[in-house]
């Protein structure tokens, strides 16, 4: 028997899950386990607010498939993490959210009279997958195994330990090898059988005019060489969900962008329709009037998680499995098929369809009169900039939409956006996690004046930690987003004015880098000068507020029927 810690035993708890960087503040009752953080190789970044500790675990998880910590104080620091842990429950990433308690004999329960007490548990289950309180150091190894478990059972997602101090700072005795590998206690991915694998391959190969419409999921579980080859052989269109924008690139010859057109006729007409990694959500048109009569086509879903077939469309074929396998194995058995479906013309139309649609959303923008820049033409200049190596993060309302648009083709973990919760302020926080996470790799955000300003002192977090990225504010001072449905239903706006804002000043003043553009001839040079810089630098760029108003009328009329039901 040896003696340890109790959050010695966390940590080598956190450790064996190759857990490298913790989110959060020190406080008297996480003392004991920040002071022994290094010695388990973990890496402790203090922020700003917790919140955006957990969007910087998203930032680093996206990019790199890797698992953060984020730490919560007793009372209003562990409830400060709860935006940013509902987010990734949304988002489905995976994150150990470790909250400290305090002393055992005045919590479950508290009485009225206990200083920063609360239920904690209690107040995370909603919020992650799992959650337990540890009360007993001689757990600490059970519990975390059961806490790992969960988290990456079906979609992987946040979970939640609460830990008292005493838990941490007392001393247990316990076995000399009490670490189990992660493959002892949790199972791999569930993987297709062959007899689904076999009816999946049996639909496609027989298919007149197949469809895939892959999401997020394709792209975290590194299933997009996967999805390509198989997409590659069936020669047939890949659509990507508006959030898998990573997981096929856009510039494929037979990718379609999921709000064009071209995609539209393509989900109509298609007999055989195969969805990956996505539950086809209300952000991504789930209507009969984009994806035609279900009658007429048959349906084969894959993803991980079984609460998610079906959700929003009829299916004739469900398939629970970890994706790269299910595609991997679909694409052995269409080599043993005699593929009746030979023809090109209906991609060759549907890509014609897009290409129309593009050059008539292209000519406003094109056409633009100023004065102000349009923020069209300043995503132009940034993807002609930084091109398609980069992770970009994306975060706000009207600037989210135009760099979904208009940013350059990217590679799998390199879009980082939030698309199913729609949580402002993380574009920052996730570029400081994608920069920790891949320091070798430039990292742009690029987001709007009104998310930068949730966040927008973490600037100070990168300074610290030296992290050299660059962000882009899109900065016309309104919550522009907000304006037309206002103008539309009562001929003015209210509520939406932000003010002028000098963001290149503001990080100036947190010690970063700062370049103020009002003309668009002077951005490019602009954003050389900041990525140069050895640290973070801010880009205030002064857009114009008629021009990010101006969203394309289709895209505008998709994004208000998630709220409102098919038009």
């Amino acid at each position: 028997m040896t003696v340890h810690t109790g959050a010695e035993l966390l940590a080598a708890a956190m450790a064996n899950e190759s857990i490298e960087v913790a989110f959060g503040l020190p406080c008297p009752e996480l003392d004991p386990l920040l002071a022994v953080l290094d010695d388990h190789g973990i890496r402790l970044v203090p922020v700003r607010h917790e919140a955006a500790a957990v969007h910087m675990a998203e930032g680093y998880y996206k990019s790199t498939g890797r698992v953060a910590a984020v730490l919560g104080n007793p009372g209003p620091g562990s409830a400060n993490l709860l935006p940013g842990v509902l987010t990734a429950l949304h988002e489905g990433s995976p994150v150990l959210v470790l909250t400290a308690q305090h002393r055992l004999e005045v919590v479950y329960p508290s009485t009225p009279a206990t200083f920063q007490g609360q239920d904690q548990v209690g107040l995370f289950a909603p919020a992650v997958k799992w959650n337990a309180p540890v009360l007993d150091g001689r757990r600490i190894h059970e519990i975390a195994r059961m806490a790992f478990r969960e988290m990456w059972n079906g979609r992987p997602g946040p979970v939640h330990l609460d830990v008292p101090a005493p838990v941490l700072a007392e001393t247990i005795e316990v076995d000399e090898a009490p670490i189990r590998p992660p493959g002892a206690y949790r199972a791999e991915p569930a993987r297709a059988s062959s007899e689904t694998v076999d009816a999946a391959a049996e639909l496609l190969a027989n298919a007149q005019r197949p469809v895939i419409f892959a999401g997020t999921g394709v792209e975290r579980g590194d299933a997009c060489a996967q999805l390509r080859n198989l997409a590659e052989l069936l020669r047939c269109p890949v659509i990507t969900s508006q959030a898998g924008r990573g997981a096929f690139r856009s510039d494929h010859p037979q990718a379609l962008i999921s709000s064009a057109h071209g995609a539209d006729l393509a989900r109509r007409e298609a007999d055989v329709m195969l969805i990956v990694g996505s539950r086809v959500g209300n952000l991504d048109t789930p209507y009969d009037k984009y994806w035609g009569d279900p009658a007429t086509k048959q349906v084969i879903q894959i993803d991980l998680d079984p609460r998610h077939i079906a959700v929003t469309r009829p299916v004739d074929l469900a398939i629970v499995s970890d994706a790269a396998y299910a595609l991997r194995a679909i694409a052995a058995r269409l080599h043993h098929h005699e593929a009746s479906r030979v023809d090109s013309s209906d991609l060759e139309r549907y890509q014609a369809a897009a290409a129309q649609q593009q050059l008539e959303l292209a000519g406003p923008i094109l056409e633009w009169p100023g004065p102000g820049i349009h923020p069209a033409h300043a995503m132009g200049v940034i993807g002609a900039r930084f091109g398609s190596d980069p992770i970009y993060t994306v975060d706000g309302g009207n600037t989210a939409v135009w760099a979904y648009l208009l940013l350059p083709p990217t590679e799998p973990r390199s879009y980082l956006s939030i698309l199913e919760m729609g949580m402002l302020g993380t574009g920052i926080p996730s570029a400081i996690g994608a920069k920790l996470g891949s320091p070798d790799r430039t990292v742009i955000c690029v987001t709007g004046d009104g998310a930068a300003g949730f966040n927008i002192m973490e600037l100070k977090t990168a300074v610290r930690e030296q992290l050299n990225f660059v962000t882009v504010v899109f900065a016309e001072g309104s919550w522009t987003m907000e304006e037309p449905t206002q103008l539309d239903r009562y001929q003015r706006t209210f509520g939406t004015e932000q003010g002028d804002i000098r963001w290149d000043l503001l990080a100036v003043s947190l010690g970063c880098h700062g370049e103020l553009v009002e003309e668009l001839e002077d951005l490019d040079e602009a954003l050389g000068r900041a990525h140069a810089h050895p640290g973070p630098s801010v880009v205030c760029l002064r857009t114009d507020l008629d021009g990010n108003r101006a969203l394309p009328p289709g895209i505008r009329e998709r994004f208000n029927e998630a709220y409102t039901g098919p038009s």
